[in-house]
């Protein structure tokens, strides 16, 4: 039974790796990786790693050292193996009491090196970590929103949080770590061949095995890392999104299903991290028992050389100590082999993250606008979302005068959305052209035009944070007369002085502590403190009652006067109350002109007016 369970987990552990193996790998990726990291990371800090190397090159070459005050006591105070002379009794205290103080300045000088080291490359690591996270929180800024529709939420958690942390942790050491330990070998070599070059050659002839060795697991250890920081995504996005999504779980009765899922992806990372771990072992096991043997060897043969008189007592516990630390960085090495894989896994991701196309560049020819009357034109406006093979608007054209209300409706996929995420450009058209007081929206800067059109999501995010931080994050100087003048237009005054600590009162995460109403009248008193000239809701009111629709309607009627209002709406009533009213189906422009007009209009407008009064009062149907 036993050799049919171990089959059993060997192809549960071919299962996962297939699952997380990567199927596109990039030839050379892992130097350019590396080298970018030098360059544009590490290379501005070279002078305090060097300092760092140096000194902690100082603190690996003490074994050396107390090995050869070892040899001196065995040879010229203890003179193992020699007749005691006493003529030479003061010879050995002279010999003693340098070698201690010898000893003790070599611990003194061990010390400050050390704490010296561990300032140094703490610093150096912080730096590179520091200039990593901002560039990364840069980058996340600038990507577009069709970036994160196709990215999953845990996989950034796992590059900005998790691999950054890795890189915290690894860099620095395993660059300072190399380079001591290959001095380490270096200098253990040259001791050992001119102590006996027949020996050291023994030894220099089982160092290849290790270099096999390496080039032996070096691609089984990088495979298992790739499917394991894999895998460590997979359980982030999946416990982000149960975590976010708590509530559906409970509704559905799933928990029992998803502590199962969550069972099942620890269990793959798990394996994972096992299957690591054993060819860790296996590696360091060989790399052990060539180094044994080797220096069992060494030993031997060191014993003969001392029983011929060829070499000291001294000379052969120097040989042989050596050799012991000659074989430990080898070790050592093999060790950091696992790790450079594992530090190049990262940062290949991140440098993924990193090389991500960002949002369309300002033109050079763009400008910036100080304010905006709101005139805002649609010529034959096209547009397909990547990826998708129809477009989701298609030669749409309308004139919107500055100062009116538009109310956009149709059914749910029409393009209602679109057209308000293609006013902010959060993606550009395919054809045809948008303007803003005649002026097209690629030709002003992206900063300026969303300083002067502001949108208000259909789900509102709402920060963890107080109250007055969440209406002033679009405009942080502004005042706190102005903060409540803008609750007051979002009709939250009265709400926020019922709270227990008014507008310091701390809501929590995404503002769950606040009703769906209540967190859009609240990303409504953001939008309005920003003062903009065009002003976009997309479908924000449905979560309103209807005397509180009413009195955000009145306040809107009368913040925008004079500025260009798009609401996205299914409600009959908000439309009424607009001065335009904009008709998609399936991605065109179907209808558009003043309510009363469409009413007379057969129509999607006039379909919707009759089964929502139909359903107020049937007896107006």
């Amino acid at each position: 039974m036993k050799p049919e369970r171990n089959s059993l987990h060997q192809q549960r552990l071919e299962a996962i790796l297939a699952r997380y193996r990567d199927t596109a790998p990039r030839r050379g990726a892992e130097k350019r990786d590396l080298l970018r990291l030098w360059h544009e990371y590490v290379s501005p800090l070279k002078g305090r790693l060097l300092l760092a190397i140096l000194l902690m090159l100082a603190l690996s070459l003490q074994p050396y050292t107390w090995i050869f005050l070892t040899r001196l006591v065995a040879d010229y105070i203890l003179q193992v193996g020699q007749p005691v002379a006493t003529v030479e009794l003061a010879t050995r205290y002279y010999w003693l009491i340098g070698i201690f103080l010898l000893g003790c300045g070599i611990q003194l000088g061990g010390i400050i090196c050390a704490w010296q080291y561990n300032y140094q490359i703490t610093y150096t690591a912080q730096r590179i970590v520091f200039a990593l996270r901002r560039t990364l929180h840069e980058k996340l800024t600038s990507l577009p929103l069709s970036f994160y529709d196709r990215t999953q939420t845990g996989r950034l958690l796992t590059v900005v949080l998790d691999d950054v942390a890795t890189v915290q942790a690894s860099i620095t050491g395993t660059a300072v770590n190399f380079v001591t330990q290959v001095v380490m070998v270096l200098v253990g070599a040259v001791i050992i061949c001119s102590l006996n070059w027949k020996l050291g050659l023994i030894i220099l002839i089982s160092l290849p095995f290790y270099v096999a060795n390496f080039r032996f697991f070096r691609p089984r250890i990088r495979e298992a890392n790739i499917a394991a920081r894999r895998a460590t995504t997979t359980l982030y996005n999946q416990v982000e999104e149960r975590v976010t999504a708590i509530r559906t779980v409970k509704v559905f009765g799933r928990e029992r299903a998803e502590v199962r899922h969550f069972l099942e992806a620890s269990n793959n990372l798990a394996r994972l991290t096992m299957h690591i771990v054993r060819l860790g072992n296996w590696q360091n096991f060989l790399a052990t028992f060539v180094s044994t043997g080797a220096i069992g060897t060494v030993l031997y043969l060191g014993v003969r050389e001392l029983q011929t008189g060829s070499m000291s007592v001294g000379a052969v516990l120097q040989l042989y100590a050596s050799a012991g630390y000659l074989f430990a960085p080898a070790v050592i090495l093999s060790d950091l082999a696992m790790e450079v894989q594992r530090i190049s896994v990262v940062m290949r991701r991140v440098f993924d993250l990193l090389e991500a196309d960002p949002e369309p560049d300002d033109r050079d020819d763009a400008v910036a606008l100080a304010d905006a009357q709101g005139d805002i034109i649609f010529n034959q406006v096209t547009f397909t979302y990547p990826g998708d093979e129809h477009p989701t608007l298609c030669e749409v054209s309308v004139q919107i005068p500055a100062g009116k209300q538009v109310a956009v409706m149709g059914p749910s996929g029409a393009g209602k959305s679109t057209l308000l995420y293609l006013l902010m450009r959060f993606w550009d058209i395919d054809n045809g052209e948008i303007t803003l007081d005649g002026k097209p929206l690629r030709e002003i800067t992206l900063r300026s035009l969303r300083d002067r059109i502001t949108l208000v999501m259909q789900e509102p995010i709402i920060f963890s944070g107080t109250v007055a931080e969440n209406i002033r994050y679009g405009r942080l100087q502004a005042a706190d007369e102005e903060v409540r003048r803008a609750a007051a237009d979002a009709d939250l005054h009265e709400f926020i002085l019922s709270l227990p600590d008014g507008y310091e009162t701390v809501v929590g995460e995404r503002g769950m502590s606040l009703s769906g109403g209540q967190r859009q009248r609240l990303a409504l008193a953001a939008s309005l403190l920003s003062r903009p000239s065009v002003l976009l809701l997309d479908d924000t009111t449905s979560a309103l009652d209807a005397a509180t629709e009413a009195r955000v309607r009145r306040t809107l009627n009368r913040i925008m006067r004079g500025r260009t209002c798009f609401v996205v709406t299914h409600r009959i009533s908000t439309a009424l109350a607009s001065d335009l009213v904009m008709v998609l189906e399936d991605g065109r422009l179907t209808q558009f002109g003043a309510p009363a007009d469409l009413l007379n209009e057969d129509g999607l407008f006039q379909r919707v007016y009759q089964q929502q009064v139909g359903e107020a009062d049937p007896a107006a149907v």
